[in-house]
């Protein structure tokens, strides 16, 4: 027996008014290069690896920062463990290690470059532990309840070399799904007033605000089955596959990229303070079919039957990003962004059945759309470094293959 009760507050003239802006930019491009001013941004393969760590397999990494020099750090999720790793002689050993004492990170987490070879390794529960090249030289308190780092749950999205946090909160109208981030109406970007330094707490300030992927609606279901002789009822609370919402990233030197998928913009924040409105970006529409529908409940499920009606309103387009769930959360809390070299910031795109391979826009701190690089089969961008981006691979078995490629001389400097 199964009591579905279902609330919506999908909006498709949202996404109407998006395709029309969508539509006019991509005509504006294509008259651009009719008449020889500019051309559309360009679309690249991902360059030949300059370097494969040989003999030693990967389950699950989830970030890669590299120092300055050369040497690597890496955290894998299911083998809960940090490596140091040297490319040049194929080494590679485990820093740190599992556990509730100093210089031990309970289950394993991200890691954030600060900059001058100093790295923020976050584990769980909120465990901040700070590295000083490849060691770790510091056990510090998590401050932030309301950042990711008192147990919500919700890794930071990026910390800056100050001790800066940039956090998420989710606002919801509809009272059984609190305040979680997946089935919110709306989402709060918050940036904390101290640091991860200092002791005490501080308050976050609200510097954005974003929509949720509640908005599209959410589905409350409860299943009754027996177990042990006894009737026990089961709630789960589902949205759409292709429900989106606004992310944001904070980089090591300040600046806080803010993506919209509606219509698909970045905006940034400075370090002092002042908003850069980005331009919507070019996109191909794709209308969500049938078709689009079975491929993301693919994505989030594997191995599920294509049911589409199970979940509540899907959007009438494909938006432009997403959470990332196919893969494990390689990026803080299933973002699709990811910081580059030279500030600029990667965004993975939603595939479609037309363009199913992995891409990732690139974008600079002007909003404007730099290119877009195409991975591998199997491929996904784990960190960079100075001028260059980290990659695993997946083969046959699961196990992954890390590698590290040049950045695309292509798509600039900064």
């Amino acid at each position: 027996m199964t009591d579905r009760t279902i609330w919506s507050r999908a909006t498709g003239r949202q996404l109407a008014t998006a395709s029309v802006l969508c539509g006019l930019l991509v005509l504006a491009t294509a008259c651009a290069d009719e008449a020889g001013t500019a051309g559309p941004p360009p679309v690249i393969d991902l360059p030949p690896a300059e370097a494969t760590l040989e003999g030693r397999d990967f389950s699950r990494v989830l970030s890669v920062v590299e120092l300055e020099d050369g040497t690597v750090l890496a955290t894998d999720q299911i083998e809960n463990s940090m490596y140091v790793v040297d490319f040049k002689s194929g080494e590679v050993r485990t820093e740190g290690s599992s556990g509730e004492g100093p210089g031990e990170y309970g289950r394993v987490g991200h890691l954030y470059p600060l900059g001058g070879d100093s790295t923020l390794l976050v584990g769980e529960p909120p465990r901040l532990l700070l590295l000083a090249g490849d060691r770790i030289v510091q056990t510090l308190e998590p401050v932030y309840p309301r950042l990711g780092m008192g147990g919500t749950g919700e890794p930071p999205w990026g910390v800056d070399r100050t001790g800066r946090v940039l956090g998420v909160e989710g606002f919801a109208f509809q009272p059984r799904s609190g305040w979680q981030r997946m089935h919110a109406d709306s989402l709060l970007i918050l940036l904390s007033t101290g640091s991860i330094f200092d002791e005490g707490t501080s308050e976050p300030d609200t510097v954005g605000r974003v929509g949720g992927q509640g908005r599209w609606g959410v589905e409350h279901v409860s299943t009754v089955a027996r177990m042990g002789g006894q009737e026990v009822t089961m709630n789960s609370t589902l949205t759409s596959p292709l429900a989106s919402e606004g992310q944001g990233w904070l980089f090591a030197d300040g600046w806080v990229a803010l993506a919209h998928p509606d219509p698909y913009r970045v905006d940034w924040l400075t370090p002092a303070g002042e908003w850069i409105r980005g331009a919507p970006l070019p996109m191909t529409p794709a209308d969500v079919s049938l078709e689009e529908q079975c491929l993301a409940i693919s994505r989030r499920a594997p191995d599920a039957d294509c049911d589409p009606d199970r979940y509540p309103d899907w959007p009438s387009q494909v938006p432009p990003f997403g959470m990332v769930l196919d893969q494990g959360w390689i990026s803080p809390g299933g973002t699709a962004l990811q910081p580059g070299p030279h500030g600029l910031v990667l965004i993975r795109r939603t595939p479609t059945t037309e363009t199913p391979e992995t891409r990732y826009d690139v974008v600079d701190r002007s909003g404007t759309l730099r290119g877009a690089i195409l991975m591998p089969d199997g491929a996904t961008v784990v960190g960079y470094g100075s001028e260059s981006l980290f990659v695993v691979r997946k083969d046959e078995m699961d196990l992954l293959t890390l590698s590290r490629h040049p950045w695309p001389v292509q798509l600039g400097s900064g």
